[in-house]
């Protein structure tokens, strides 16, 4: 079991990109089993499947952390990822592919 944990401040421009107003997303590809909690919370809707639940092996998942960002939103974003199956998790280390920030328009 391995957690994973970035701060991430909104900038104004990234490269020619305004951010103002852009939807921005959380995404990873981790192995086995993760939870993504954003400012110590777990996004979840009742009667969904958590879009903050990654289970299968090398599943991409994207986590929407914010319709219209402003320049200075702050995000605190932790992964916590273990192998499977969990009852009896093998030694290996957790094996992420890809994390990135997206933004949207």
């Amino acid at each position: 079991m391995t957690w994973y944990r970035a701060n991430i401040t909104v900038p104004a421009k990234i490269g020619d990109f305004d951010t103002a107003g852009a939807r921005m997303a959380f995404s990873i590809t981790i192995d086995d089993y993760a939870e993504v909690w954003v400012n110590g919370v777990m996004p979840r809707a009742a009667g969904r499947p958590s879009p903050a639940t990654i289970q299968g092996f090398n599943m991409p998942n994207h986590v929407m952390l914010s319709e219209a960002v402003k320049p200075g939103d702050k995000f605190q974003i932790a992964v916590l990822g273990i192998n499977g199956p969990i009852s009896l998790a093998p030694q290996n280390p957790v094996f992420v592919r890809e994390a990135k920030i997206e933004f949207f328009r």
